[in-house]
């Protein structure tokens, strides 16, 4: 009897160790079964898992789709820490402070988010502190937003900050993407072997494209019409020497600023005001930027093309007839401004906003004078010339900060907000930027506001903008479409020249005039030690040639001693940039 009673409990063991056994190999099967199979038994406790996790991939993908569309607050506020560097152009009122003000505080309320600065000091005083942070093992700040290409590239060689991604596939709003996948230049400076190590910063695209701007009181005079070529140009060029309307002594038929050789375009040819580049772009390159060979795949800089050599002999022609100042090489961009007012000046090729100056100087100075925009002439059927940088550093993230998605909600808010209807329809924070007028009406005018106007943008952490929408916009007012939003309203009230300035740039981007550089990256350590001495050679090599002092034929040992000096280092050091892209 014993022994029975033990064999039947022996075998009720047996039989609860095989059922066990079943139930493990049925919640992990090593991949033996295909989903939605049931390899037995009861498998209720599986099912449960599954549920939960379906769960939890739906509550945050709703999340997602709440911080895409800006529409969602932390219910246990989030801190984002950043440092900042100031200038005297950032300023405060109501007794506010960098780290706690009107934008902080919205900041906290609506998203959950708070701002924390670890510190700031002022601009020139910045890389130095960041990279004492990196040196003592200090903890740096979660996001860290600079222009500075230099330190942006230490930051991340440092190991600090992360790849974007992933966070930004998942929490860029559809604006942002859009933003992000319209241009090939866009993540240019941020992209390191494939990865996106940070989001690029952006001023307005096309602030200074060559446009065409003409005394339009001199064309009536002459009654002739703006120049659409190169041989129509030169044609109104010599009736402007030859017949000098508009009673001025020595009028300048074409403004040109040679001696702009200094500041951000170290280059007589690409300076921001009186440019030249429109003269090389049709022969086949772009001075002072650099290009894409397409046979070699490599980047060649455009002062060194052989091309170059038509443009510097039309300009000499052009000095030798008297089109231009014989005093063109000495002029920079303020000189030549200074002209332009005082009506010395026919035609200038300048920015889109020549309106706001020096054109209201001529017309104060010479009753009944204004200038016209018009696009750049062609030559051959061609016009081409340079396209301004619009790409300005950029913002990284910190390897081990946990909220991506709060950054990303504050940004996708920030653009959300400023549709229609939107809570920055108006402006950023009302009797600041903005103020609402008895009348019900708006008003950004400084005196309007009390207390006077601050620039909240400039307590942004990041301010997320598309680059083209400016030129964009003038171009949708300048065709008669009617404005949809509150920027189009404001952009109506904008001098009809200026919106037409605006939208020869944006018709040119479309027609493939303005041709971008294709590096964009930090300066190498060659383009440090030597890119001056090598924009040096240039200018003096070219403008030399201009005025008759060397044969342009000398180009050719002009490109042998670049190379010398430096640029073959430069070049190679550019060219490995653009083979990692």
């Amino acid at each position: 009897m014993y022994r029975r009673h033990k064999l039947s409990l022996m075998l009720l063991i047996a039989a609860l160790l095989v059922g066990l056994l079943s139930a493990c190999s049925q919640n992990d099967n090593g991949g033996n079964n295909q989903p939605g199979q049931n390899a037995g038994g009861d498998n209720g406790a599986s099912e449960n898992a599954g549920n939960a996790g379906a769960n939890n991939a739906a509550a945050d993908e709703e999340k997602a789709a709440a911080i895409r569309a800006g529409e969602y607050k932390f219910e246990e506020p989030v801190t984002i820490t950043t440092v900042k560097a100031t200038d005297n152009t950032i300023e405060f009122k109501n007794g506010e402070t960098v780290e706690n003000n009107v934008h902080t505080q919205w900041a906290r309320d609506e998203l959950g988010i708070d701002i924390e600065y670890l510190w700031q000091v002022p601009g020139d005083q910045f890389a130095t502190k960041i990279r004492l942070m990196l040196t003592s093992g200090e903890q740096l700040p979660d996001i860290l937003e600079t222009e500075d290409m230099t330190l942006l590239n230490e930051m991340i060689e440092s190991g600090y900050y992360r790849d974007i991604t992933e966070d930004f596939e998942m929490y860029a709003s559809d604006w942002y993407q859009e933003v992000m996948g319209s241009d090939p230049l866009m993540w240019s400076q941020m992209m390191y072997d494939g990865k996106k190590m940070g989001l690029p910063g952006f001023a307005n695209a096309g602030n200074d494209n060559a446009v065409m701007w003409i005394r339009q009181d001199l064309l009536d005079e002459l009654d002739m019409e703006a120049p659409t070529t190169f041989e129509e140009l030169e044609a109104l060029m010599q009736a402007m020497k030859d017949e000098q309307p508009g009673s001025v002594d020595n009028l300048i038929p074409l403004g040109l600023s040679l001696g702009a050789g200094g500041g951000s375009n170290p280059n007589p040819f690409a300076g921001w005001l009186g440019e030249s580049t429109w003269v090389f772009g049709p022969s086949g390159t772009i001075p002072a930027q650099w290009l894409l060979d397409e046979e070699t795949d490599t980047l060649v800089h455009g002062s060194t093309k052989p091309e170059m050599k038509a443009g510097l002999e039309r300009i000499k022609s052009w000095y030798d007839k008297g089109f231009i100042s014989k005093e063109a090489g000495l002029h920079d961009e303020n000189k030549l401004a200074e002209l332009t007012g005082q009506g010395r000046i026919g035609i200038l090729v300048a920015p889109y906003w020549l309106m706001n100056w020096p054109v209201p100087d001529l017309q104060k100075n010479v009753p009944g004078a204004t200038m016209n925009p018009f696009p750049v002439p062609t030559l051959d059927g061609v016009a081409a010339a340079r396209d301004t940088k619009f790409l300005r550093g950029g913002m990284l993230v910190r390897k081990d900060f946990e909220h991506a998605d709060a950054l990303f909600l504050y940004l996708n808010r920030l653009v959300s907000g400023r549709d229609a209807g939107g809570e920055f329809e108006n402006g950023f924070a009302e009797d600041y930027d903005y103020t609402v007028l008895d009348d019900g009406t708006i008003s950004t005018e400084e005196d309007a506001i009390p207390g006077g106007k601050v620039s909240i943008m400039k307590y942004f952490l990041y301010n997320p903008t598309a680059p083209f929408d400016l030129m964009q916009m003038m171009d949708k007012i300048a065709s008669g479409a009617e404005p949809e939003t509150a920027a189009e309203v404001r952009m109506t009230r904008t001098n009809p020249n200026q919106l037409r300035a605006g939208q020869i740039v944006n018709e040119g981007w479309e027609q493939g005039v303005y041709i971008p550089t294709q590096f964009t990256g930090a300066n190498t350590p060659a383009l440090q030690s030597k890119g001056g001495i090598l924009a040096k050679l240039e200018g003096e090599t070219f403008t030399s040639m201009i005025y008759g002092k060397k044969p342009i034929s000398d180009f050719d040992s002009f490109v042998e001693e670049w190379k010398k000096i430096g640029g073959q280092q430069v070049t190679d050091e550019v060219n490995a940039w653009y083979a990692k892209k």
